[in-house]
């Protein structure tokens, strides 16, 4: 087959071309895995904390500051060569590197250490997101771009049902250090797959070719003087830093809240948050894909309303999540804001793709998750655990009550996020009048 039959996903003398589909299905992969290693720390984080001795403002650190700081910066430069070079070589080499520091993550015997290995497992999730959407971007038309981009998303969930449920298990029966050699292992042979069997229909340029200058080249600067005049590209990176602060705040204290609320064990609420995650956010990913789809096609970027409407669904979701009698009743709660956070990936990130141009898809998509990245998933995590602490510590709580008013002020947040897609579906229907 030659490469150029993956540039469309159309029939091609009357049979269809099925290579799109099968990138698609490898690139699910990828980011599956991705989540289980980006994810496995958060059934394992209070084990980790009785361990070494550890404060929640440390396991705040832990699980997103110390991944951020890598994974944000580092995706600019990365997305800058994703739009020069060979996008499949780029993701398997990143799948290999985060892999590693995962497995070197159960090494680890002290904070210092834990937190330097966690920084080398952003340091790979850095090289796959924005390759990934690029190469999305090439082989699936604008109108069904944000459908696969929704399948995509489902790899989150998917991989989240993995990471908890094993990582329960593991951590009850054997131990939290078996986990992450567990969850490290299976990357470093799906590297191997992508670097062999996907290639990029931009063909394969040489890397050295890809470090020269060029002529008109698209550089940060350039990207983000065009991205930035766009007022919906800045709410939506707005949106973006809301929702992850508030997805990833609340995510890596999953397990503080069950074991310190409940009493329940790590297997149980390995598999119970496993089946929850996987089922909940798997249908907001896909029928958010689905809707967005479906709405974009009857308004301008009607999709970013439905996912305002749901970010503003999901505040009660947290609140009576976190204050259940009851774990399983916590579990159905929590169902609510894990569809609705799974809900906008395909309507926001299409959105993205949409006011990027060809030439800087992938910077578009690594400059939002800078911001993202850097001022959600890496504060929201400590906001919560600072907040934990100061309530225990100054105002009288225990530390399973100072967590649960920490986590109830956090949801507030998504009255934020909302606003934000709102205000860039407003400048996308401006922009589509013009």
């Amino acid at each position: 087959m030659r490469i150029e039959k993956i540039k469309t996903s159309k029939a091609i003398g009357g049979v269809k071309d099925t290579r799109p589909s099968y990138v698609l299905f490898i690139l699910f992969i990828v980011m599956m895995l991705n989540f289980v290693d980006r994810q496995v720390i958060s059934i394992l984080a209070e084990a980790i904390k009785h361990d070494m001795g550890l404060s929640d403002s440390q396991i705040g650190l832990m699980t997103g500051l110390s991944f951020a700081i890598f994974y944000t910066t580092l995706a600019i430069p990365v997305a800058a060569l994703a739009d020069r070079w060979n996008r499949s070589r780029i993701i398997a080499i990143a799948i290999t590197i985060w892999s590693a520091m995962t497995i070197f993550c159960g090494l680890a015997t002290n904070f210092i250490q834990l937190f330097l290995a966690r920084i080398g497992v952003g340091i790979g999730e850095a090289g796959s997101s924005p390759a990934s959407h690029s190469l999305i971007a090439d082989l699936f038309p604008p109108e069904r771009r944000s459908g696969a981009l929704g399948i995509l998303g489902m790899s989150a969930p998917i991989g989240a049902f993995i990471a908890y449920t094993g990582g329960g298990w593991l951590v009850e029966n054997i131990g939290w250090r078996t986990a992450f050699f567990v969850a490290g292992v299976p990357g470093l042979v799906v590297a191997l797959l992508m670097w062999f069997t996907v290639p990029d229909p931009r063909g394969k340029p040489k890397i050295s070719e890809a470090f020269k200058p060029r002529k008109n080249e698209v550089t940060l600067r350039i990207a983000l003087l065009e991205l930035i005049k766009k007022p919906a590209y800045r709410h939506l990176v707005g949106a973006g830093i809301v929702v992850s602060f508030v997805a990833y705040g609340l995510a890596s204290f999953y397990a503080g809240l069950f074991v310190r609320i409940h009493g329940i064990g790590y297997a149980e609420l390995g598999w119970k948050l496993g089946v929850m995650v996987a089922i909940a956010g798997s249908a907001g990913a896909w029928l958010g894909g689905k809707t967005g789809d479906y709405l974009n096609l009857r308004m301008p970027a009607g999709s970013l309303i439905a996912s305002a409407l749901m970010l503003l669904i999901a505040i009660p979701g947290i609140y009576f999540a976190v204050y259940a009698e009851t774990a399983n009743m916590a579990f159905l709660f929590l169902a609510i804001p894990t569809f609705a956070f799974s809900f906008n990936y395909g309507p926001c990130f299409s959105a993205v793709q949409t006011l990027a141009s060809d030439r800087t898809r992938a910077m578009a998509m690594a400059i939002w998750l800078l911001f993202a990245g850097l001022f959600g998933l890496g504060l929201g995590p400590v906001f919560v655990g600072v907040m934990s602490d100061f309530f225990a510590t100054n105002m009288g709580a225990t530390e399973g009550s100072g967590l649960q008013k920490s986590l109830a002020v956090l949801s507030l947040f998504n009255i934020w996020a909302a606003w934000h897609f709102w205000r860039a579906q407003i400048c996308l229907t401006i922009n589509k009048a013009a």
